[in-house]
C-alpha cells in the first residue's frame, strides 16, 4: 500500500470515527442521567469507566488528543469512585455531564 493510500485510509477511518462522536457524547449524557438517579450503582460506574477507557484510547488514535486527555482524566477519577463508593457521590452526574459537553467541543474543534 502506498503512503497516499495509507493516509487516505486513515483519513476515512478518522472520518468514520468522527461520524460516531455524536452517539458517543449522547452515551455519556445517558450515563450522567443514570448517575443522577443512582450515583453509586456499581454497574453504571463500571460501564462509565470502560467507556472512558475506550474513548481515551480510540480518540487519541484518531488524532483527537484533547478528547483523549479529557477521557483519561475522568477515567482516573471514575476509577476512584469504583474504589471508594462515597467519593464525590453528589457530584458524579454533574461531572459526567460536564465531561460530555467538553467531549462534544473537543470532537468539533
Amino acid at each position: 500500500m502506498t503512503s497516499f493510500a495509507t493516509s487516505e485510509k486513515l483519513r476515512q477511518l478518522r472520518e468514520r470515527y468522527r461520524a460516531s462522536t455524536d452517539h458517543i457524547v449522547e452515551g455519556f449524557r445517558g450515563l450522567a442521567l443514570q448517575l443522577a438517579g443512582a450515583p453509586d450503582d456499581p454497574a453504571v460506574l463500571e460501564l462509565l469507566r470502560r467507556e472512558l477507557h475506550r474513548v481515551h484510547g480510540t480518540a487519541g488514535s484518531y488524532g483527537y488528543a484533547e478528547a483523549s486527555q479529557l477521557a483519561s482524566a475522568l477515567e482516573e477519577r471514575a476509577g476512584g469512585w469504583v474504589a471508594a463508593p462515597t467519593l464525590e457521590v453528589g457530584e458524579r452526574a454533574m461531572l459526567v455531564a460536564g465531561f460530555a459537553r467538553g467531549l462534544e467541543a473537543a470532537f468539533k474543534g
